[in-house]
């Protein structure tokens, strides 16, 4: 199987380690070096590996605010594809599941938009169960292939997309994050300042 990796030339040669310093992303920095310097970036499906880790609501939270305020200082356009995305998701299925509740409780005709409705849910179940797939022929791992597992992902997505869109929306007021620790204020992919940091 090829390998693609960064020769230590190139690494040295586009002073990586210099355009480190003041940033807190060590990958979107790296991404927009290599980019500036006209190189390629290839996706090697085996170099995904799995996090297994037990966690807080809050925990959760804090976790996936964090990297939607850092996808939206280093990768903005990213941040607003996330945005978009997930606000047009979640108007339409749960503004779709407010109507049909109304609807059903006024006693009016709901069957047209629940059945659009359950639609959309089955699409998005069925690319859930077909993404899970795909990642298992490359993560040696079993826990991947439980049902439990298999589950989860066909049953929460919904509620991934209204995390997601929560995130962005956190993102959008506030570039402040604490990581390990330690507050940064993000103010440019090039600029990150530590406001306070935890003893330990």
């Amino acid at each position: 199987m090829p390998r693609h990796v960064m020769r230590r030339e190139t690494f040295a040669r586009l002073n990586i380690v210099e355009r480190w310093g003041g940033t807190v992303s060590d990958d979107f920095t790296v991404t927009r070096v290599l980019r500036e310097a006209g190189l390629p970036i290839k996706f090697v499906p085996h170099c995904l590996t799995p996090s297994f880790h037990r966690s807080r609501w809050a925990d959760l939270f804090e976790f996936t605010t964090r990297q939607l305020k850092i996808t939206r200082t280093y990768a903005s356009h990213l941040w607003k594809s996330v945005f978009i995305g997930s606000l047009i998701f979640v108007v339409t299925f749960f503004g779709g599941i407010a109507i049909v509740t109304v609807r059903a409780a006024f006693g009016l005709p709901f069957l047209t938009p629940l059945v659009l409705l359950l639609l959309i849910f089955a699409m998005g179940a069925v690319k859930s169960h077909l993404r899970l797939r795909a990642v298992t022929l490359v993560i040696a791992d079993e826990r991947m292939r439980t049902w439990q597992a298999t589950l989860a992902h066909m049953c929460l997505w919904p509620f991934a997309s209204l995390l997601f869109l929560i995130n962005t929306l956190a993102a959008a007021a506030s570039r402040r994050i604490r990581w390990r620790g330690i507050t940064y204020e993000l103010k440019s992919p090039t600029e990150a300042v530590i406001l306070s940091r935890e003893d330990r």
